[in-house]
Formats: structure tokens, sequence, C-alpha cells
């Protein structure tokens, strides 16, 4: 018994040899080639125009952020300097005191105050005085200016304070001058 074959279209004309398919006309491949590369140019374009916006958009950004930091710095001493205004105006009293003639103690006295006056404002701005006596010598919170055997301070460490080192935060603003024991 002979089996009968079916094949659908789609196998048929799969079958069909390379010469009995139909051939596009060589214009229509042209223009088939030509719509698909202005398609390309389009598209290129496109991606150009959104990539010279985003440069646009950086430089901006990049603009802004700069004059942002700036400002804020500006603003930020600007908070600092009106907390020394104060200070300020207390220093001139005492010069004003002093060329009148007042006796030296209240001026020493008016000068004090004005000095535990002006060490509050930078307290209050995160600034802290070092007290380093007795500690071990450290490069990064201290600048050595001397060394010298001190009888009750253990080599290598900090006898007394020439310059005042300051902290803000935990970050050293100006490390201390001292002098170590030998």
């Amino acid at each position: 018994m002979k089996e009968e074959q079916t094949t659908s279209p789609e196998a048929q004309d799969a079958d069909l040899s390379v010469e009995e398919q139909e051939v596009p006309e060589a214009a229509t491949v042209e223009q088939v080639a030509d719509a698909h590369f202005a398609d390309l140019q389009a598209q290129v374009e496109e991606l150009r125009g959104k990539w010279l916006r985003t440069q646009a958009d950086f430089d901006n950004f990049r603009k802004r952020t700069r004059q942002e930091r700036e400002d804020l710095a500006l603003f930020a001493n600007a908070k600092l300097i009106t907390d020394l205004l104060p200070v300020l105006d207390h220093f001139a009293m005492a010069v004003a005191a002093s060329e009148s003639g007042g006796s030296t103690d209240s001026l020493a006295k008016g000068v004090d105050m004005v000095y535990k006056q002006l060490l509050g404002v930078m307290e209050n701005a995160g600034l802290r005085a070092m007290d380093p006596i007795g500690q071990p010598f450290d490069p990064n919170r201290h600048e050595a200016v001397m060394q010298e055997p001190v009888e009750g301070v253990q080599p290598g460490h900090v006898a007394s304070v020439l310059r005042t080192g300051y902290l803000l935060g935990e970050r050293v603003l100006r490390p201390a001058m001292v002098k170590i024991s030998q």
C-alpha cells in the first residue's frame, strides 16, 4: 500500500527551487536599502540629539553644583561672622577704654571677658582646643619644635605646649606646637 504524502502549502513553497522563487526587481531592492538607510540615519540623528541634550544638561548641572557649593561656603561663613560681631564690638570698646586712660585692671578684666566670649563662639562652631600635655607625641596632631629631658614626663611624650592646637570636629585644624621629653 502506497502512502500519499500530504504537505502544507508552506512546505510546498519551501520545496520550490531557487529558479521558481520570485526575485524582486533591482530597483525594489535599492529602494528598500535606501529606506532602511534613511531610517538608520534618522535614528542616528535622534540619538545624537539626545546625547547633545544630555551633555548640555550635565554641563548645567556641574555649573549649578559649583555655584551652590560657593554659596554654601559663603553663607556658612556669614553665620560665623554674625556670631563674631558682638566679640568685635567688645574689642572696640576695650580699645576705646585703653585709649581713654582707664585702669589696667579693668582693661585686663574686659579683655579676658572678650577672650572668653570669642572662645565660646568658636566652640559653638565646633572648634576645640587640644590638651596634649602628657600624651604620646603624634605627628598628625603635634608639631615638635623642641626636645629635652623633663622630669616626671615619659620620653616621647608632650612636656609642654608652646602654641595651642585646635580641632574642628575630629579633624586637626592646626597642630599643637609642643616640646617633647627625651
